[in-house]
């Protein structure tokens, strides 16, 4: 009699781990199926922070592989995935953009290179123009002198289109500034974080979205729980730092004369933003303790003559060099329709963007020149 009481204990106990494993399993599935309602896909894996961590990349902290091989013939990945021959086809008119996190910038599937092929190719009535997107987050112009002299002169690219701003104007903001923007990008915010990501739960259930799905609502809970430390401001000026600005420009001259040596015409196109403060601080209030103990920005207003004056070098240079200079800052405008923070596009702007490109390129006559026809 005594052995019965057990006996039932052990049965209720292996009902209720039962139960709540299918409960789990349900909810796994309830999750997945949300995903594929919203075009998703069963399998879509980006709230995984394991598969989203930073890699390593040689000559570079962080970034992506711009190469990727496929049953053993390698190809060019643009930056969301799209894939071209390594070896360029005859024929082919091929474009290498370059950029930060505007440049990456991708809503619905839609990023502004994407978009610029599609609209050249419809316009040309051809479909051997490609459009590549070497866009990275936090990239500055040192990343793409170095993609420039390691991955894309191999590519035999017709044209190449860079735009960088914001993420070499910051650098400024920095203490201790450094050519090389090593003040920068040596701050905890933009190392690889292998040892917050892979803690043993999330190695654990890695592959689980409902898990996934939990932490970042509990993670989001923490954040509201806390209040946000404020951005430090201090004015400035109006002009950026005199040797910031000058380390900038000789970048840019870098780029120009590399590719010039290898014959590539290149074109600088200005970055556009809106001059909201309330967008701004829609970017830059959400960066974590570490970014914000460490970087002072100007006065609002100083910061964007500032970012203006960054353009402005971008024309400078490009008539230095004998590029191209498309102002994008003046073609898309400032209207918060196209934006979604201080520089980065909504949809609408990110087709503004394409079209400005795809107006410059065939109505000036920059297509033509580079690729014929």
């Amino acid at each position: 009699m005594a052995e019965r009481p057990a006996s039932s204990l052990g049965r209720n106990l292996a009902l209720a781990v039962a139960s709540v494993l299918v409960l789990l399993l349900v909810l796994e599935l309830g999750v997945r199926s949300v995903d594929v309602l919203k075009g998703r896909g069963f399998f879509w894996d980006n709230r995984n922070l394991l598969a989203k961590r930073r890699p390593l990349v040689p000559f570079r902290m962080f970034g992506f592989d711009p190469q990727r091989d496929v049953d053993g013939v390698r190809f060019i990945a643009s930056r969301h995935g799209e894939l071209f021959r390594l070896e360029k086809p005859a024929g082919t008119c091929r474009i290498v953009c370059f950029g930060g996190s505007t440049t990456e910038n991708l809503v619905d599937g839609l990023h502004y290179p994407l978009q610029l092929q599609t609209l050249l190719r419809q316009r040309l009535g051809r479909d051997d123009i490609e459009v590549i997107n070497l866009g990275n987050s936090a990239y500055a112009t040192p990343h793409s002198i170095i993609l420039l002299e390691l991955n894309v002169i191999h590519w035999q690219p017709d044209l190449l289109i860079l735009s960088h701003n914001i993420n070499d104007l910051t650098a400024a903001y920095f203490p201790g500034f450094r050519s090389d923007y090593a003040n920068k990008y040596t701050n905890e915010f933009f190392l690889p974080d292998h040892e917050e990501r892979v803690t043993p739960l999330n190695v654990l259930f890695q592959h689980s979205q409902l898990y996934w799905f939990l932490l970042g609502r509990w993670n989001g809970m923490k954040m509201a729980a806390y209040p946000r430390e404020p951005l430090q401001r201090r004015s400035q000026g109006n002009q950026p730092p005199p040797e910031a600005q000058a380390v900038f420009e000789e970048n840019l001259r870098t780029f120009a004369t590399l590719a010039r040596a290898h014959g590539i015409p290149v074109l600088f196109a200005s970055q556009a933003r809106t001059p909201s403060e309330e967008f701004f601080l829609l970017h830059y209030a959400y960066k974590p303790a570490s970014y914000k103990h460490a970087i002072v920005f100007p006065l609002h207003e100083e910061l964007l003559a500032q970012h203006q004056s960054f353009n402005r070098s971008l024309e400078k240079v490009a008539g230095e060099t004998d590029a191209w200079f498309l102002d994008n800052a003046q073609r898309v405008g400032e209207d918060e329709v196209y934006f979604a923070d201080m520089v980065h596009y909504t949809k609408a702007g990110l087709m503004r963007l394409a079209q400005s490109y795809a107006d410059f390129l065939i109505d000036d006559g920059v297509l033509e020149s580079v690729c014929g026809r």
